[in-house]
């Protein structure tokens, strides 16, 4: 018969513990590393489409502003009175829009009335991610 040891000391065979060379830890965070720019890098490509919309949107907004604008007041507003005059309009009218926002890069959109590019209507628009008018990234209400 075998002798079992019902000690519950009783000395148990050591496993050996094995931990990560460096080798395996450089691999494994080179990978991690290219996975985050891959990701970073659809992600920053994602944002500026969207401010792109988001900009699109805003002056598409501002034109359906500005011609009810007319139906109600018989004119556009002129360039030295801006936008501004949507929420603040003349005569104590109610305001088409409750605040003039700025463009998705910060900057105050152009508004030029009567228009270059639209002479009987307005000119919107916006100088772009580069913040400089008349360059081709410029986000506009007239055609491409």
């Amino acid at each position: 018969m075998q002798n079992v040891s019902t000690n519950p000391r009783a000395r148990r065979p050591r496993r050996k513990v094995r931990g990560l060379t460096l080798i395996e830890i450089l691999v494994v965070v080179t990978i991690l590393g290219l996975i985050a720019g891959i990701v970073g890098v659809a992600v920053v490509g994602q944002l500026e489409e969207t401010q792109l919309k988001a900009a699109r949107q805003q002056i598409f907004q501002f034109s359906q502003a500005l011609d009810i604008y007319k139906v109600k007041i018989g004119k556009y507003p002129t360039s030295t009175e801006g936008l501004n005059v949507l929420k603040t309009p003349p005569g104590g009218k109610k305001p088409l829009m409750e605040s003039i926002p700025k463009d998705p890069w910060g900057a105050d959109y152009v508004f030029l009335s009567p228009g270059q590019h639209n002479p009987s209507k307005f000119d919107i628009y916006s100088k772009g991610p580069d913040g400089q008018g008349g360059t081709a990234d410029d986000i506009t209400n007239w055609g491409e």
